[in-house]
């Protein structure tokens, strides 16, 4: 008669080498999850704080001086890149022939620094600014 061969208690090698590659796969797709979530909570907070800054600067064209045609740029306080540009877009005539309102296209861009090998990113608010005619620089 042959002895009988009995499997004692535990795992084999192989057996515990597969749950290893199991749970480092579950754990690098839990990862980069996270590293997702991380990036898109980042992107809303500049969209969130670019949208703010933006449209206080859109409202105070003409309020705080004269509206001039052209391009400007600048950075907030916070860090954020901003680039205006002004063009006219057209002026409506009174019956006389006088003119006594103005348009202007504006586009304003925002923009957050980023390390040199990721990609920029942007938003733009565009409006058309109506003024009246004392309101506009010469």
């Amino acid at each position: 008669m042959r002895p009988s061969l009995k499997r004692k208690g535990g795992f084999t090698l192989l057996e515990t080498l597969v749950a290893f590659t199991i749970l480092a796969l579950a754990m690098s797709q839990l990862l980069a999850a996270a590293g997702g979530g991380a990036q898109n909570d980042s992107r809303a907070d500049f969209l969130l704080r670019a949208m703010r800054l933006g449209q206080s600067q859109l409202a105070a064209l003409g309020v705080d001086g004269p509206i001039q045609q052209g391009e400007t740029s600048g950075r907030y306080d916070d860090g954020l890149y901003w680039s205006l540009s002004i063009e006219p877009y057209r002026n409506y005539n009174s019956p006389t022939g006088d003119s006594v309102v103005a348009s202007f296209w504006t586009r304003l861009t925002i923009s957050r620094p980023t390390p040199r090998s990721a990609p920029r990113e942007n938003l733009t608010l565009t409006t058309l600014k109506i003024v009246t005619l004392k309101e506009v620089a010469r």
